[in-house]
């Protein structure tokens, strides 16, 4: 487990812009979405494919990187393309068994995705009992639940790489299937009491991640730990979004607002990789959050 330090400036840094930039990663996977399906619908599973392929590679490339740096970097990129063939795989099914939208608005991909919560469940189930698994949330559970028996994680981390990515494909699978059950009208509703609690909670959680993020002064461990720490706040966007009082600029096309945000990541993404690159000690850091 990681050790927390006094909040730096240069902790601050590096907080914002990781958080920046994984909030840009998840609203410009939103837009090139929604772009290719208005604009070019015909090639949405070839761009599935090479998703898959890229963010296979991405992934595996890691196995030769040193920096825990750059292998979460990269990481981070081969969930999201791992990511988006999933969620392509759900179009394609939905679209070969007629699902059709809902009358509240959820895709049919994501009215899919809802009925994977037992698979999701089993995955988690398994992590529990992983002792090499480091989540904090996890080490909550074990410890609460009294799930191990004496055995504990030891060692170094030798590549976060598909760590990372894993982490990112869990944390959006868990969260956007928590939202889906909770829209399904026979169970809770969009505006149900379940979704509020949802809100709220996420609202108050996202900023004590916030302050546990704070403790990191390096891109390797940030990035890692935006990861839940952003999705957290992204289910308050899909809330507010799903309530009528947000406009997601994303499906709006609104390009003002997005040009915003893609010029977000990119200024960030040249901040990440000038640091990384500056770094050449290659020295992979001890301390672990994922």
């Amino acid at each position: 487990m990681a050790t927390k330090k006094p909040i730096s400036f240069k902790a601050i840094f590096y907080t914002t812009i990781s958080l920046v930039w994984i909030f840009g990663l998840s609203a410009i996977g939103h837009i090139v979405m929604v772009l290719i399906e208005k604009y070019n619908p015909g090639i949405k599973y070839d761009f599935a494919w090479t998703s898959a392929l890229v963010g296979f590679f991405a992934i595996y490339s890691t196995r030769f990187m040193k920096s825990d740096g750059w292998q979460s970097f990269i990481g981070c990129l081969g969930g999201l393309g791992l990511w988006f063939a999933f969620e392509y795989s759900l179009m394609y099914g939905g679209h070969r068994l007629g699902v059709t939208y809902t009358w509240n608005g959820s895709y049919p991909e994501y009215r899919m995705m809802k009925w994977t919560f037992m698979l999701l469940i089993m995955v988690f189930v398994y992590l529990l009992f992983q002792e090499s698994v480091r989540c904090n949330f996890i080490f909550f559970l074990r410890r609460k639940l009294r799930l191990m028996r004496g055995a504990i994680a030891t060692g170094k981390i030798s590549n976060y790489g598909p760590r990372t990515a894993f982490e990112y494909i869990m944390v959006t699978w868990t969260f956007y299937v928590m939202l889906m059950i909770g829209y399904d009208e026979e169970l809770f509703g969009a505006h149900s009491w379940f979704i509020y609690v949802l809100f709220f909670a996420s609202f108050s959680v996202f900023f004590y991640l916030c302050y546990k993020l704070l403790g990191y002064d390096r891109f390797g461990a940030n990035l890692r730990y935006a990861i839940p720490t952003v999705t957290i706040l992204w289910n308050d966007i899909e809330i507010l979004a799903k309530w009528g009082m947000l406009k997601e600029p994303w499906v709006h096309i609104n390009w003002t607002i997005m040009s915003v945000i893609i010029a977000g990541f990119v200024i960030s993404t040249y901040l990440i990789v000038k640091d990384l690159r500056r770094r050449k000690d290659g020295m992979i850091e001890s301390k672990d959050i994922t």
